[in-house]
């Protein structure tokens, strides 16, 4: 399964910030469109002083992660790199973080996670964070097949934390993950 057949769309959606208002396209992307992400993600890490706060994926994660799920990205006008992209997965039973709060065999089976996200810098504070996290619990939540939407986050990224309290997710867990580093699991049931 690649992802839902709803979420493979291009649509029009206004983000605003103070009164600047801009209309950007919001759609999913395709593998051939990873080194693009790369590049976003790489940029964007460069430029983290926390580098604990964001782990990054690689080409052959990305792969994966589009063959398991989608990705959505956020382009504004006349701009042919993202502002804004969420992946989100039906992950592998080994990486599934339903284990981690305790989830019953048969409920790990109904789990989504939303993957990562990356917000370029010029356009934050435009709520693309928030809107795109809810975007995509409502599309999981109507493809008939995910029950729990999970996510992390480290406690102290609040921005992030924030947008996923406003799609509905709440913290179940604060532990290490990735290697040691802190991360709130966070949970939302659909």
């Amino acid at each position: 399964m690649s992802f839902p057949t709803s979420m493979q769309f291009t649509k029009k959606d206004p983000f605003t910030l103070d009164e600047q208002q801009i209309s950007c396209q919001v759609r999913c992307l395709s593998p051939e469109e990873i080194p693009m992400i790369l590049a976003l993600q790489q940029r964007l890490y460069q430029g983290i002083e926390r580098k604990e706060t964001f782990v990054t994926l690689s080409e052959p994660e990305w792969s994966y992660l589009m063959q398991h799920g989608f990705v959505v990205a956020v382009f504004p006008p006349e701009r042919r790199k993202p502002a804004y992209l969420m992946g989100c997965i039906y992950p592998p039973e080994e990486e599934n973080l339903g284990h981690d709060i305790g989830l019953s065999p048969e409920e790990l089976e109904q789990v989504a996670h939303l993957e990562i996200a990356m917000a370029d810098p010029e356009f934050r504070g435009f709520g693309m964070h928030s809107r795109m996290c809810q975007l995509c619990c409502e599309e999981l939540a109507q493809d008939g097949r995910t029950h729990f939407i999970l996510s992390t986050v480290h406690p102290d990224n609040l921005p992030s934390k924030r947008a996923l309290e406003s799609a509905g997710l709440v913290t179940m867990v604060v532990k290490e993950k990735y290697g040691g580093k802190l991360r709130c699991i966070m949970l939302r049931r659909v």
